[in-house]
């Protein structure tokens, strides 16, 4: 088995999209992607007899630590939703994490990071678990990016689908149309400026995180120019009030971004804005609409609770992968480091659970 950088764009995505958990994100595109905001990229590739049998993209940057660090600063290595590997070709993982801990040593990293996407069926099928403890690993429950996702299986045709949607999700789409919704598809910059114009507005409103608008343009560009994405927008007497960002890999479409006004204007224009997400997804040949992250806990007091019913609503299943797996390197930093996110993690849910509180009270 030996293990060599991939360069080549198309045989590495040929390979993921034939796996049954390739996944978006470790397509050779996000890396690129994430290449723009600062990040290493390395795309190792596992060969047996000349034959690609595994791949792992690894992203390395600056472990986000405050304490005042000589030159280099500390690394962290993450490869989220891989590794990928061809069935019956595991031994291609133990090569892979070879080279991995290789460049680890070579990086003075703290911590090599995977967040497999491998199902918790296929985890007790398989049993990942223990083969991860065996190679190391110490399982995290904090991950970076959430394990639980919303899937909807989008291979009925439309009308079939529309009849799954819950009778209060069919009856708003009828009534967005009723008051004069309608869904077109962004093309151009002004598309894009008023994409970001809404998301910025929404983040705000909601206290999420986004990125500059730099970094959706990039998207924008990478990915709807080139036929594998869509920036879909619903207008109201000519007025923008909604965005969905949705992007294809392979056979499974991934809802990226979303932002809509004041639900208050009850337009319900997010209802026919993701049905027609789904017509986009059909027409490109996708089998599967993954709407991404729901609340691992599947509680109502958790948060995401109400995106979590949106989608719902629509049918589908809940996808859970295993937990978020760490190789750590130094130990003393990496302790502190997780202390500092689980500090982090405790304050934001009781920051929100005190807001539910108060909206209870209200």
């Amino acid at each position: 088995m030996e293990v060599h950088n991939i360069i080549d764009r198309e045989q590495w995505n040929s390979f993921l999209t034939k796996q049954h958990n390739g996944h978006l994100l470790q397509s050779y595109e996000w890396g690129e992607l994430t290449s723009s905001l600062g990040n290493t990229i390395i795309r190792l590739g596992a060969f047996e007899q000349g034959s690609l049998v595994g791949t792992m993209m690894l992203s390395i940057t600056d472990a986000p630590l405050s304490l005042p660090f000589p030159l280099p600063h500390p690394k962290w290595i993450y490869c989220c939703r891989g590794p990928n590997l061809e069935p019956g070709h595991e031994a291609a993982f133990n090569a892979l994490l070879t080279q991995a801990h290789r460049i680890a040593q070579e990086e003075n990293a703290i911590v090599l990071r995977l967040e497999p996407n491998i199902t918790e069926e296929e985890e007790q099928r398989e049993g990942w678990s223990d083969k991860f403890q065996q190679l190391g690993f110490t399982a995290n429950p904090f991950s970076t990016h959430g394990r639980r996702s919303w899937v909807l299986d989008i291979r009925p045709d439309l009308s079939e689908l529309f009849q799954h949607f819950s009778k209060k999700w069919r009856q708003n789409i009828r009534q967005a149309e009723k008051r004069g919704v309608t869904v077109r598809m962004g093309t151009d910059e002004s598309d894009l400026d008023a994409f970001y114009k809404l998301l910025l507005s929404t983040s705000i409103q909601q206290d999420f995180f986004i990125h500059p608008r730099p970094y959706y343009s990039k998207i924008f560009h990478t990915f709807v120019d080139s036929g594998n994405g869509a920036l879909l927008i619903a207008e109201h007497n000519q007025r923008i009030v909604g965005v969905n960002m949705i992007i294809r890999f392979g056979t499974r479409c991934w809802d990226m971004y979303s932002a809509s006004l004041d639900k208050r204007l009850g337009l319900n224009e997010s209802y026919p804005l993701q049905y027609h997400c789904f017509e986009w997804a059909k027409a490109q040949g996708c089998t599967h609409f993954d709407f991404r992250t729901i609340p691992e806990v599947l509680e109502p007091n958790e948060e995401m609770w109400g995106i979590y019913e949106f989608k719902k609503g629509f049918g589908g299943y809940s996808d859970l992968v295993v937990q978020t797996q760490d190789y750590i390197y130094r130990p003393v930093l990496y302790k502190g480091w997780s202390m500092m996110v689980k500090r982090r993690r405790t304050k934001r849910k009781m920051q929100y659970q005190r807001l539910m509180q108060q909206k209870k009270a209200a």
